[in-house]
């Protein structure tokens, strides 16, 4: 219909005294005498009113937000009525003209505005209407969604690493399950980061190691001279703390593992480190049987910090030790991350000196969990002690072993060498991270959890690498899917835990029994064949032993000295 515009010559001849006090409820009834405004109508209003000499017409105007179904109907009348519809300017929209008593009615949808509706007495008798005028409007938009994150690109912006082709074969799971081949493409391979190996010492002549051994610059080999003033004699690749001489060398193998899983180099054969460009320092704290005492570890983490290791790892586990504790402060004073094993008792808490991780914020706990992402039987959970833990991959590990040989291990030994490795990579995309400041990355960077496990999640280079190139802030890195199970902090600082709640009375099982290796699918290599691990040594004292607090030590305040065992199962 064409739009016409209702002028006032149209109703002119029907105007007659304009009825003041005009009165009416909105969305209600009332009546309407002349003019009437109901403003905004998203509903039914009845209207009833008169029309005749005193008053020829009505008009009741209404507005609507959004576009409305418009229905109007005129009826009670005994005196023709018409209907029209018009907007805010005059222009009719629509309009009714039915002869007679019959209703009058408009149904039209219109856009948002304002709107009169006029009813129209055709002659000067008096006549009373009832009118029932309604507006449906579309419903109001619901808020827009937060979009939900791709992801891939978490909150902060930071995308994780591109994803590269799988790195190697079967035995090389474990650094690629850790987001390690992804790190070496954008250019993090651990360059510059130095990560001490406090352990059984390392195979010194191992061809995937020894390119990357730690060399003392300040001393001068062989000469029997302290030439750096440090206390140790001759120590240019580290030192022995269990039989206190310059030659950390391994004997044992569980070091050497460790080591390789760190930082062996990337030369086509053999095991390839989570960071094969690092630099490790070896550090002999447990004897040839695999066993130490807590003064030797704490001498060695301390020794560790003092020639600048960025990276501290612990693969080795035992009772509370305030030596060893003091000693692990001393080493966040000069900015040393610690990397501890939780223990392979599958107990509801880590050991220690991982447990300390409640406490330190340079400490970090590590459980195992295996190539399907299950948390493995033996690794210890977090519970309630507040412990920041992550897992990594620590089942049927591949990795260098001493004689120049290789073979599989299992135990949380094997997953905190993971994670010191995505520690190295992390830190050699921003060396300006804090100890404190790398946990949190490693933390805020976990991808998914292991099935089983309550630790924050598993450790990934993707997010925590791309986090520390991006030099996004601990504390507001959001994370691949970081979720907090019971017990575990997150990145948010760590929890203090009170000397009531030292574990007591908990027994070890004998570990670093004899292990399988397979080298059916190995490269040559120019090394001596893998040797069998050897036999048990251990004797009922030297068992790891976890003492009470008020056990700690002895009557005249001295600590005892404590047993240390390493974390690595058959």
């Amino acid at each position: 219909m064409e739009a016409r515009r209702l002028l006032a010559a149209d109703i002119g001849a029907l105007q007659g005294p304009v009825q003041e006090d005009v009165s009416f409820e909105a969305a209600g009834e009332f009546s309407a005498t002349a003019f009437a405004e109901i403003g905004n109508l998203d509903g039914t209003a009845m209207i009833s009113s008169t029309l005749g000499w005193f008053n020829s017409y009505d008009r009741i105007g209404f507005s609507v937000e959004r576009e409305a179904d418009v229905s109007i109907r005129v009826d009670g009348f005994w005196s023709d009525v018409n209907l029209y519809l018009t907007d805010s300017r005059g222009y009719i929209v629509d309009y009714s003209l039915n002869w007679g008593t019959a209703a009058e009615t408009i149904d039209v949808t219109v856009e948002p505005g304002s709107y009169y509706v006029w009813s129209l007495a055709t002659s000067w008798y008096t006549t009373g209407y009832q009118m029932e005028l309604t507006a449906d409007q579309v419903p109001e938009p619901l808020p827009e969604p937060e979009p939900e994150p791709d992801p891939g690109v978490p909150s902060d912006g930071v995308s994780p690493l591109p994803d590269v082709d799988y790195f190697g074969g079967s035995n090389e799971w474990g650094i690629n399950a850790v987001g390690a081949p992804e790190a070496w493409a954008a250019g993090y391979t651990g360059a510059g980061v130095t990560v001490a190996v406090v352990d059984t010492g390392v195979d010194l002549d191992h061809p995937d190691l020894y390119s990357n051994l730690y060399v003392n610059p300040g001393e001068i080999a062989g000469n029997g001279i302290d030439d750096d003033g440090n206390g140790y004699v001759d120590d240019i690749h580290g030192f022995d703390f269990a039989d206190y001489d310059a030659d950390p060398n391994d004997v044992h193998g569980h070091g050497t593992h460790v080591a390789g899983t760190i930082a062996a180099v990337d030369n086509g054969y053999g095991a390839t480190g989570v960071a094969p460009d690092a630099t490790i320092l070896p550090v002999k704290v447990l004897g040839d049987n695999g066993s130490g005492s807590s003064s030797s570890v704490a001498a060695g983490i301390r020794y560790a910090a003092d020639l600048g290791a960025d990276i501290i790892n612990l693969s080795l586990g035992g009772g509370y030790s305030y030596q060893i504790e003091t000693a692990i402060e001393y080493a966040r004073s000069l900015g040393s991350l610690v990397v501890a094993a939780s223990g392979n008792e599958y107990a509801a808490t880590p050991g220690y000196p991982a447990r300390f991780s409640a406490s330190l914020d340079n400490v970090l706990s590590v459980g195992a969990h295996d190539s399907n992402g299950n948390i493995a039987s033996f690794s210890n959970d977090v519970g309630g002690s507040g412990a920041v833990q992550v897992d990594a991959p620590g089942v049927g590990v591949y990795s260098t072993y001493v004689g120049g040989g290789f073979g599989r291990m299992s135990g949380t030994s094997m997953a905190t060498p993971h994670v010191a490795g995505v520690a190295a990579l992390t830190l050699s995309a921003n060396q300006s991270l804090s100890p404190s400041a790398l946990r949190d990355l490693l933390v805020s960077g976990v991808v998914g959890s292991a099935n089983g496990s309550d630790a924050v999640g598993k450790v990934s280079a993707l997010y925590s690498v791309a986090y520390a190139a991006a030099g996004v802030s601990a504390g507001s890195a959001s994370g691949g899917g970081a979720t907090g199970g019971s017990g575990s902090s997150g990145g948010v600082g760590a929890a203090n835990v009170g000397g009531s709640d030292f574990l007591s009375n908990a027994e070890i099982d004998d570990v670093d029994e004899v292990f399988e290796s397979d080298f059916s699918d190995l490269s040559p290599v120019e090394s001596e064949p893998l040797p069998s691990a050897p036999a048990p040594q251990h004797s009922d004292d030297a068992l790891t032993e976890f003492y009470a607090s008020d056990d700690s030590s002895d009557p005249f305040g001295n600590e005892a000295e404590l047993d240390l065992e390493l974390l690595a199962t058959a």
